[in-house]
């Protein structure tokens, strides 16, 4: 991986990337819980900034490994580094859970579009009754409400781990650490 980036450490500035798109992604994870009828819309940038975050916190992490050999270690600088690996493991978990959640849902409300019926009037109509053939739809529903917590969990784990890390490396920019 690269270690400098226009002559400058890539760290800094890669990990950025990762600083906006996580947060946008917890925020996204709930507007599509909590928020059912956001979720066509919202559905799209979740997906996106959760990968495009999880994407941002590996290459960050890994551009934090050599950044840290560079500077040599120190208790602060391996504290921000296990902070940036929650962050990582976190991101790239609300990345797997959101994409699979999204997956379920379409797949669930696609079982519950209106269907053409041919009707006692001899008369095509749409009917927003689910299908008749709803094998699996209660085995949807309970994946899907399992998925939504997991979500929900895994958007406070990441938020969690992105404010510890960002604040730990803060602390040592400012303080003249690293």
């Amino acid at each position: 991986m690269f270690e400098k980036v226009f002559g400058l450490p890539a760290h800094p500035l890669v990990v950025h990337a990762a600083v906006v798109l996580v947060p946008i992604a917890v925020l996204a994870s709930f507007a599509y819980v909590l928020v059912p009828r956001l979720r066509p819309k919202v559905g799209w940038v979740l997906v996106l900034s959760s990968l495009g975050g999880a994407g941002a916190a590996i290459v960050a992490a890994e551009t934090g490994d050599r950044f840290a050999k560079y500077l040599g270690g120190t208790p602060a600088i391996d504290e921000h580094g296990g902070f940036g690996l929650d962050t990582r493991n976190m991101a790239v978990l609300l990345a797997v859970v959101a994409v699979v959640l999204v997956i379920v849902e379409r797949v669930r409300n696609s079982r519950r579009t209106p269907q053409p019926r041919y009707d006692e009037r001899n008369q095509w109509t749409m009917v927003g009754e689910p299908r008749q053939n709803t094998s699996g739809s209660t085995v949807l529903t309970v994946v899907s409400i399992v998925l939504m917590l997991a979500l929900l969990a895994t958007a406070v784990g990441a938020a969690v781990s992105v404010v510890r890390a960002g604040d730990t490396g803060a602390r040592m920019v400012w303080s003249g650490v690293g």
